[in-house]
């Protein structure tokens, strides 16, 4: 271990935090925004394509930027771009602005998203342990602070636009202090030795990426529709309506505390097949609940389950023998957070021709798949992770 894959371990974790913190911050506002801009289900899914859209191209150009600069200016870069969104999102005056603002900040939060991700790779190799779960930990870390700060705030009679600002302010000072201790661009720069930096996957790759797609199609659903099925089908209100979100990330930060001496001990087919099936259970549980303190019960249960689904596919893509370490984790991240884009204006367009209650249910599918299909991580064993043979 070098001395610089410490410091660098705990920048990559505040680049995690504020990802999570300003996609949070976004999400837990969107019943406000979607009432002051007088938005139905379907047309709240339209605009909410506009960040799946912004993030097309961000996905590849991720992995370039990346291989010609190195992942640490980029995530620098994307959290320059990222952070004054938030506010900006909230205060949108139209839905014309508001889909343009979301086509920017689903650029620079995906763009930000792989880019972290192959630095915590980096480091992850680096230190010689696993360490994914902990600074996915962090993003739910974040999400939980974004989504709690603002349930307290907006009851406490905080303006949306006045919380999202403040939030902002919180967010840079935490990128100016932590980002530049990011390991040197240098060392994931222009790796061309190692292969392409990004390719079509295949084989046991595309069955990772696939079940990536799945989990983060989850966690999207529940991030954008979680306060908006709870405020509608439950009958409450804004504030408390973000309880869902809260419960979910706070049960997914707990998890993935302890998430990476778990993996250094449990097979990580045997690890994924469990998770699937608790975040089924948890998400069938809270579309059935009939009050709020029931639904958030179920939430709490589904983010124990999607905890490690994430940490377990990047650290097993990035292992797959013959592919890079880096090329393997783009495909995966790329997947995923296309999932975790598209995802949630697929659910509201269901739920404008259905309910949405009945388009939920197609996250309690994706979990049991992914519990089904485990068996896809034998191909690789993550670094200092048990075998990967139940």
């Amino acid at each position: 271990m070098d001395g610089a894959a410490g410091p660098a371990r705990w920048a990559t974790m505040a680049a995690f935090f504020i990802n999570g913190a300003a996609m949070a911050t976004w999400a837990a506002n969107i019943p406000s925004v979607r009432e002051r801009l007088g938005l139905g289900e379907a047309t709240l899914g339209f605009a909410l394509l506009g960040i799946a859209v912004g993030s097309v191209g961000a996905f590849a150009l991720a992995g370039r930027l990346s291989a010609r600069y190195g992942s640490r200016p980029v995530i620098i870069a994307a959290a320059a771009l990222t952070i004054p969104l938030v506010p900006a999102l909230i205060a949108a005056p139209s839905l014309p602005v508001l889909v343009l603002t979301l086509l920017l900040f689903g650029f620079g939060i995906s763009v930000m998203d792989v880019a972290m991700n192959a630095h915590g790779v980096l480091v992850e190799r680096r230190l010689g342990r696993p360490i994914l779960s902990s600074l996915h930990g962090l993003w739910s870390a974040g999400s939980l602070v974004g989504a709690g700060a603002t349930t307290l705030l907006l009851r406490a009679g905080v303006t949306p636009v006045g919380l999202a600002l403040l939030a902002a302010g919180v967010l840079a000072a935490l990128a100016v202090a932590a980002l530049p201790r990011l390991l040197p661009g240098t060392l994931d720069r222009g790796a061309r030795g190692d292969g392409p930096t990004f390719v079509l996957p295949r084989g046991p790759l595309l069955a990772l990426a696939a079940l990536s797609f799945l989990a983060f199609v989850g966690e999207g659903a529940i991030a954008d529709w979680s306060a908006v099925y709870i405020r509608d089908a439950l009958k409450t209100d804004a504030g408390l309506a973000a309880g869902g979100l809260v419960a979910f990330n706070a049960a997914m930060f707990v998890a993935r505390l302890v998430g990476d001496p778990v993996r250094a001990r449990v097979p990580a087919p045997l690890l994924l097949r469990v998770c699937g099936g608790l975040a089924a259970v948890g998400m069938a549980a809270a579309l059935l609940a009939p009050t709020p303190a029931l639904a958030f019960v179920g939430f709490a249960l589904c983010g124990l389950g999607f905890s490690n689904v994430v940490p377990v596919l990047f650290s097993a893509a990035g292992a797959l023998p013959g592919t890079p370490a880096a090329t393997g984790v783009a495909a995966a991240a790329s997947a995923g957070y296309a999932g975790f884009l598209i995802g949630p204006p697929v659910i509201g367009v269901v739920a404008g021709a259905m309910s949405l209650q009945l388009a939920l249910v197609l996250v309690v599918v994706f979990a049991a798949l992914i519990a089904a299909a485990a068996g896809t991580v034998r191909a690789a064993t993550p670094v200092g992770a048990a075998p990967a043979t139940p």
